[in-house]
């Protein structure tokens, strides 16, 4: 049977949105682990009184567990901790500007990880779910998108490399991005940004994915350990055998 826990990436600006989001979330299921990967905004230390808010937001909640970093931290990189630290076979993945008012959302995506690795609901990366198995043989997000933006582009262009078709793109209702979420307050404003995809997206960002396509960089997996250790997992109890598969080649 395939697992599934919810990883949210959220920083300090959104902390209303992200609170109501998770307060959603509890209202339809009271048990679904949730991963929140915390950042704040760039060049600054994570502010104090934030800090204290967002943890209350998660005691206040069963199962919520906070991977918080001191400073700035791009997508990807915070994407990849989530996966990591997971303990489930997939995890249905959503940015802080979502909304959750689907009842059976959860139960339908429980029954789609059956015999899907990878999906997205509606059209976008800001909800998709995929599982540990994938992101091993496909290697990681990659971390050297330092900001926000071009990681999905990038993972699906690998994806459809290896396999030769899209990902599947499921339509779920009452899973959307909250409109109100597309204006400049809402975004980190010490980035140098443009303005697309209906959003601000840093143009580091963009600069980093021309250059890699151009200068054809390799795709690393930035924790090729990963599979070894769910696959030994139960050798820290009681030890059986040391399992090993080199995939080190497979995301080149």
């Amino acid at each position: 049977m395939k697992t599934l826990s919810i990883g949210i990436t959220t920083f300090r600006n959104r902390l209303p949105e992200v609170t109501s989001q998770i307060n959603a979330i509890r209202y339809y299921n009271k048990t679904i682990p949730i991963i929140l990967a915390i950042t704040t905004n760039h060049g600054e230390i994570m502010p104090e009184d934030y800090r204290k808010s967002i943890l209350l937001v998660c005691a206040s909640q069963p199962n919520i567990y906070p991977l918080m970093f001191p400073g700035y931290t791009g997508l990807a990189k915070m994407w990849n901790n989530i996966m990591i630290h997971a303990r489930t076979t997939h995890v249905f993945m959503m940015n802080d500007d979502i909304t959750f008012a689907n009842p059976m959302a959860i139960n339908e995506i429980n029954m789609h990880i059956q015999t899907k690795e990878v999906f997205l609901l509606n059209s976008t990366f800001g909800t998709f779910v995929i599982s540990k198995k994938l992101l091993s043989e496909i290697g990681y997000f990659d971390e050297r998108l330092i900001a926000y933006g071009e990681e999905d582009g990038d993972f699906m262009d690998r994806y459809h490399a290896i396999y030769g078709n899209r990902i599947e793109r499921i339509p779920m209702q009452s899973v959307q991005n909250r409109v109100q979420n597309r204006q400049k307050t809402s975004y980190d404003s010490s980035m140098d940004c443009m303005i697309g995809d209906g959003g601000f997206k840093p143009i580091v960002n963009v600069e980093i994915i021309k250059k890699k396509k151009i200068e054809k960089w390799p795709n690393l997996n930035q924790y090729p350990y990963e599979k070894f250790i769910e696959d030994n997992y139960n050798n820290i109890a009681k030890y059986k055998e040391v399992i090993y598969e080199d995939n080190s080649n497979k995301s080149k």
